[in-house]
């Protein structure tokens, strides 16, 4: 499918086909398209009968970009992202998509801006939302909207999304993100996760494939594994846990 989307963007581009550039995944130009989003979604803002999101001048790319943001869904009304700050008693399960609720109901249950002050009125109390902790307890919190769907649908990566809306918070002169990252943590690798889904399934938290990455089912596996140490179940792996997860199976191994 994408290679025949291939052929129709070079017809389209000629004559200028043989200046094309992609990625080894094919994405393109500036706004980093697959064939098939060039073909569904490019538009020619600057009106030169051709749609270029490869050109010096990025007219075309801006334009395609804010064009495919729109398909996704997203709402000139509503943001993509707020920081909050969670309550002490907050249920770190319900920190996925698939507990989005109204904004009202995050505003009674105690979330709070990150400077401590009240939730604001808008969005529309009716807007759903949903709380995301990149990394865990320790670091900062958001409330993610529709908007941050629409960012995710460009590229399903939630530091993606973050990185895109902290980019248009700065550039619209707003606070830049309060919250404290985690320091000195080392870096978990795919193999890491790929060896900790293993040693989780091995203690009894099925995290489904084995993949290497931290989905739904890998967070809730770790996010067990994390009550049966009475620690915090917000689903972040960090090397301390890979580490108790290999020294518990190799204590169950050598029982057997």
């Amino acid at each position: 499918g994408e290679l025949l989307a291939a052929l129709d963007v070079v017809a389209e581009v000629e004559p200028e086909a043989f200046r094309l550039q992609g990625s080894w995944a094919g994405a393109m130009g500036h706004t980093q398209f697959i064939p098939s989003t060039f073909l569904a979604h490019a538009v020619d803002h600057d009106g030169d009968g051709r749609r270029n999101v490869w050109a010096e001048d990025p007219s075309d790319a801006l334009a395609s970009a804010a064009n495919y943001l729109a398909a996704s869904g997203w709402r000139a009304d509503e943001p993509a992202a707020i920081e909050v700050r969670l309550p002490d008693d907050f249920d770190y399960r319900l920190a996925e998509s698939d507990h989005a609720r109204p904004y009202q109901e995050w505003r009674e249950s105690g979330l709070v801006l990150a400077s401590g002050e009240p939730l604001p009125d808008g969005p529309p109390e009716e807007t759903a939302a949903y709380v995301i902790t990149p990394t865990g307890a320790t670091g900062p919190a958001f409330l993610a909207f529709g908007n941050f769907q629409a960012l995710l649908a460009y590229n399903n990566a939630t530091s993606y999304a973050l990185a895109v809306w902290t980019l248009a918070e700065q550039i619209a002169g707003r606070a830049s993100i309060q919250g404290d990252w985690p320091e000195g943590e080392d870096a978990i690798r795919v193999e890491d996760i790929r060896e900790f889904q293993v040693l989780l399934t091995s203690l009894g938290h099925d995290t489904g494939e084995i993949d290497g990455l931290v989905g739904p089912n890998t967070r809730a596996a770790l996010r067990a594994f994390q009550e049966t140490l009475q620690l915090v179940p917000d689903g972040y792996v960090t090397r301390a846990l890979i580490e108790e997860a290999r020294r518990r199976t190799a204590a169950n191994q050598g029982g057997s």
